[in-house]
């Protein structure tokens, strides 16, 4: 039996920007997928949500490999990450689908392949991804991240340990309408309409990143708080925050939390999860009860 785990991931900023070779600020989640696969003599029925991922991972290993057929396995996937929701589930699914396969047809392998073969899948998943979720997904922590090509990517641990990083909760509010690759055609063609708008968005989110590291580096609750709704701010003006959510939001930031997306959001409806700061987190839990919203007290930062 071999058995692989990966954890979703959160944006803390640069959802959206990063696609465009901005930098974006990522970190691990301790909500976590889980994959066994076990040799048999037929091939499995696996769940159908995880269907189609496993049938692209399959053929993305085969293709690396140069192989026509894999032999004969069982599949299991367990996870606790919402789908859809903005934690990079498909990356965790993938990235723990492929560690698996690769050891069970005994390939050399290293986080390294396992990180460009999950890019691949996310590439037919969401057409044109980052590449940020897989690289948060498989090196773990917390990472500074930038898409300098499609065949060169900065993927930079860094190793900050703040107290701060503890107060945060996470409040699902629901599977987006949209797909994350339906929300970043939709900023593609805002890119095409109103060029001036985007370049703008591109520029002061870049910075806002840049600041938040500085924040976290310095252990600045105050200013880790303004820039994550300055960031949320300018996630609004591109559109990707739909005005069902907007007022919790704004309630948040009344009772003197920040919060914002840190996914593709949505426009019509649910964004997937809300990443919520308060100095009191009993204050958020409280809001998301209000809103008969999910919420986790989730460990950021893991493995």
């Amino acid at each position: 039996m071999i058995k692989f785990s990966a954890p979703g991931k959160i944006h803390l900023l640069g959802e959206h920007s990063v696609v465009y070779g901005k930098p974006a600020l990522l970190t691990t989640v301790d909500l976590r997928v889980t994959v066994t696969l076990k040799s048999k003599t037929y091939n499995d029925t696996i769940v159908h949500m995880y269907g189609m991922i496993k049938k692209v991972v399959e053929g993305i290993v085969k293709k690396h490999l140069k192989i026509k057929t894999m032999p004969p396995h069982q599949l299991t996937i367990s996870s606790q990450l919402p789908i859809g929701a903005g934690l990079g589930s498909s990356a965790a699914i993938s990235a723990s689908c492929i560690a698996a396969l690769l050891t069970f047809l005994k390939v050399k392998w290293d986080l390294n392949l396992i990180n460009n073969l999950t890019y691949e899948a996310e590439k037919v998943f969401h057409g044109n991804p980052s590449g940020a979720d897989n690289a948060a997904v498989i090196y773990g922590g917390l990472i500074w991240y930038r898409k300098e090509t499609d065949n060169l990517k900065l993927i930079q641990p860094l190793k900050i340990k703040n107290p701060l990083l503890k107060n945060f909760v996470l409040i699902h509010t629901g599977k987006p309408k949209e797909t994350t690759k339906d929300m970043v055609t939709m900023v593609k063609k805002l890119s095409q309409k109103k060029p001036a708008i985007l370049e703008r968005f591109l520029k002061i989110q870049e910075q806002l990143t840049k600041e938040l590291l500085e924040a976290l580096e310095q252990r600045h609750e105050k200013k880790l708080m303004s820039i994550i709704k300055m960031g949320e701010n300018n996630l609004e003006k591109i559109g990707v925050v739909s005005k069902s959510v907007m007022p919790i939001i704004r309630k948040i930031e009344s009772s003197y939390g920040a919060s914002k997306i840190c996914g593709a959001g949505g426009k019509k409806g649910p964004t997937g999860i809300l990443l919520c700061y308060h100095p009191n987190p009993s204050r958020l839990i409280q809001i998301a009860k209000s809103y008969n919203l999910p919420y986790f007290l989730a460990k950021l930062g893991v493995e």
